[in-house]
């Protein structure tokens, strides 16, 4: 069972999966409007991830007699001006959900709610799994001499999320 201090903090947690949904949807459009398909296609993928994410929380809460409620939710939109800025943008949202996730996690390490800690610890790994290849994107970016096509096409190539493997909470890792 969930105390009301864990419920609050998972709460937080499906706000602001919700809130990159939008922001990666944002970025979609902001990508399509710079020229970039497949850029925009990898940050539909990515909103479609966040998605499966709020799933996973919600089911954990569910599975634990918890409750959430599902609120007006806003994110504010980023007007790039290039594909390097859209990236750092994402980047640095990114690292400020890694950062949040183990703030949450060292929270219920402190109440000694051992499940939620575990919990915490896949997506703890999914974010640093996310910041390495967003490092490397805009790494590439910034290697190709202004030449973005090949690596447009290969972002167009992201595969959807494994829906099952996401929104199991105690599901391994993949």
């Amino acid at each position: 069972m969930l105390t009301k201090e864990m419920e609050k903090d998972l709460q937080q947690y499906i706000n602001e999966h919700l809130k990159m949904q939008f922001f990666c949807y944002n970025l979609s459009s902001a990508a399509e409007k710079l020229g970039f398909p497949g850029f925009s296609h990898y940050f539909q993928v990515q909103a479609q991830d966040e998605i499966l994410h709020q799933r996973r929380i919600m089911n954990f809460v569910l599975d634990r007699d918890g409750h959430y409620e599902v609120k007006n939710i806003t994110e504010e939109y980023h007007n790039v001006k290039n594909i390097t800025e859209l990236m750092e943008t994402y980047q640095t949202k990114r690292a400020y959900f890694a950062d949040l996730t183990n703030k949450l996690a060292h929270h219920a390490q402190e109440v000694v709610d051992l499940v939620t800690y575990k919990f915490y610890d896949w997506f703890i790994i999914d974010f640093y799994e996310e910041l390495a290849e967003i490092k490397d994107i805009i790494d590439w970016i910034k290697m190709s001499d202004n030449s973005y096509y090949n690596i447009d096409d290969k972002m167009g190539a992201k595969e959807e999320p494994d829906t099952l493997a996401v929104i199991d909470p105690f599901s391994p890792h993949a």
